[in-house]
């Protein structure tokens, strides 16, 4: 284990998508419904009855709550607001009946921040360790890393969006306009309300790849022994008017007409009313991308702290890849960037000494027009370069919606989830490949497909954004990880993990029976400088924490 280790590893994932719940694969095995044996789907359909406060429902109620459907009054009715300019109706929304504005005290909190609670707290309580009591005091403060923050913003009224609006709405901007519009609040009420952390902090926007970009934070401060454990996360809540009218003016919006138009092309030419479940079809003759929302976390330590503490290896990392595309066409168009995160990914995992004989792709797979024809020539190119024949390749946002900020968030707990049952989901909104998808190299996965998943070493994590935000990364499995660590650190690490898993196991049954009680300690346990700090030369003293070394 000398080389590994500060490998880092995740040890905890959790969230919250227009799937379900990201802890226990929950929204992954969304994804999978179809193939699911009878015990899994009966917990999921628990876990998301649970979630949106229904009554017991059918099957086919609570499913048709899910994934990409026909927007929800409650967020904004496009034909009221603009009828004859806006006509956008499908959106990756959360589990329809979903009020988390009502699972803690929020206080007028934007739902991205109402999101990152949400989502901090599934990731901490599927630790199977308590984050006070067993983690932290062993922990340098410190050494402590809190990476989360969207793309966008908070454009909703509690945000940016109220700030903006007031005036001409006549109301006044109040106190909290400005501050809750900051794209680093996300971190910030991570660090002030859940965990109390004194560490390094930020995030980094790189728009549609921002979740990968906060990621690269974490693993260079683990890897040059600056952290020792990060939360790192991105949540997102882009479906508002004003967004949805920006990306209307780019063209690669999917609105009703340009549903309906496809859907009389490549389904029926019959057809008259819009499926707004199928709307988006990455890779396939598709009518633009679909907005979602959602917010993902994964605590990420060294595998020599997982080992010691009994915490489960979900999968690790070898580098993110982050390349710009250099000169270029125009802002919103893809360049040559990406062609280079994704062959630098392999080559990183290669060096690790991973096979990637077997290995998949997540691809970024907008549902676009640009994206199918860029992003399948890029994923084409470097399968020849790294002599890769049907290189499985799969996509998310026609299930999901583009969640935009914690978009390869979503990619990464479906990595996990492959990991854990062996299916890779598939793209199964799209029937066909496009004319001009190149795929002479890949082998894209238009419906679930099964697995041996030991011969899985990596799955890549491919995220494209506007500006030539390109990042990719090689998420590494579990077995090869474990096959790392010697028998003796492992037998003794198999033993602690029994212990973690029995707590893992109750916060299981207690979430899936609506008990989440989401961490958020506004006004509490505040430190006083006067009372509960010593400075000294060598070292500094806080109440509750373990000294700072100077």
């Amino acid at each position: 284990m000398q080389d590994f280790k500060r490998f880092p590893v995740i040890c905890s994932v959790g969230g919250i998508n227009s799937a379900g719940r990201s802890s226990f694969d929950f929204s992954y095995k969304r994804l999978i419904l179809d193939s699911l044996d009878k015990q899994s789907k009966k917990s999921l359909l628990k876990d998301l009855n649970a979630l949106t406060n229904s009554e017991i429902s059918s099957e086919k109620d609570i499913l048709k709550k899910t994934l990409v459907r026909k927007l929800d009054s409650n967020l904004f009715d496009p034909e009221l607001l603009m009828k004859d300019i806006m006509n956008v109706n499908a959106a990756g929304q959360l589990p329809e009946g979903i009020d988390l504005s009502k699972m803690y005290n929020s206080r007028q909190h934007p739902k991205g921040i109402q999101m990152t609670i949400f989502g901090v707290t599934d990731c901490l309580k599927n630790l199977g360790k308590d984050w006070d009591t067993e983690l932290k005091p062993l922990l340098d403060p410190k050494k402590i890393g809190v990476f989360s923050g969207p793309a966008i913003g908070q454009l909703d009224y509690e945000g940016m969006g109220g700030l903006l609006q007031s005036r001409k709405i006549g109301k006044r901007a109040s106190s909290k306009h400005l501050s809750m519009s900051l794209i680093g609040m996300s971190a910030d009420f991570i660090n002030a309300y859940v965990l109390g952390s004194l560490g390094k902090t930020g995030t980094v926007a790189g728009a549609c790849a921002t979740f990968l970009y906060n990621l690269d934070l974490a693993l260079k401060g683990i890897k040059n022994n600056e952290l020792d454990f990060s939360i790192v996360g991105s949540a997102e809540a882009p479906i508002n008017p004003e967004i949805t009218d920006g990306f209307l003016a780019t063209t690669g919006i999917a609105d009703d007409k340009k549903i309906l138009e496809m859907q009389i092309r490549n389904d029926d030419e019959n057809i008259l009313e819009v499926d707004h479940k199928n709307a988006c079809r990455p890779f396939g003759d598709n009518a633009g991308m679909i907005l979602g929302e959602a917010a993902q976390f994964v605590a990420v330590t060294t595998l020599e702290f997982a080992i010691t503490n009994g915490l489960k290896i979900h999968g690790g990392f070898t580098d993110v890849a982050i390349n710009a595309d250099g000169f270029k066409k125009s802002i919103s168009s893809p360049g040559i960037g990406n062609y280079v995160t994704m062959a630098q990914s392999l080559s990183n995992t290669l060096k690790l000494g991973c096979s990637v004989q077997d290995s998949i792709v997540i691809a970024h797979g907008t549902g676009t027009f640009q994206n199918r024809s860029t992003e399948s020539d890029v994923l084409n190119r470097v399968a020849e370069g790294f002599e890769l024949k049907n290189w499985k390749v799969t996509a998310l946002k026609g299930m999901l919606g583009h969640t935009m900020g914690p978009a390869a968030g979503d990619e990464l707990i479906t990595a996990i989830g492959i990991w854990n049952h062996g299916l890779i989901p598939g793209i199964n909104t799209t029937k066909k490949l496009a004319d001009d998808v190149l795929s002479d190299n890949l082998d894209f996965c238009l419906s679930t497909k099964e697995i041996d998943k030991e011969r899985v070493d990596t799955i890549y994590l491919n995220a494209k954004g506007f500006g030539g935000n390109n990042g990719s990364c090689g998420v590494v499995s579990p077995s090869f990880i474990k096959s790392k660590i010697n028998k003796k650190d492992l037998k003794n690490y198999e033993t602690k993990l029994s212990q973690t898993e029995e707590k893992r196991t109750i916060y299981f049954e207690e979430s899936i029976n609506g008990k989440y009680d989401l961490i958020y300690r506004f006004n509490e346990e505040i430190l006083d400088p006067t009372k509960d700090m010593k400075i000294t030369k060598d070292k500094i003293s806080i109440s509750d924490y373990k000294d700072i070394d100077l």
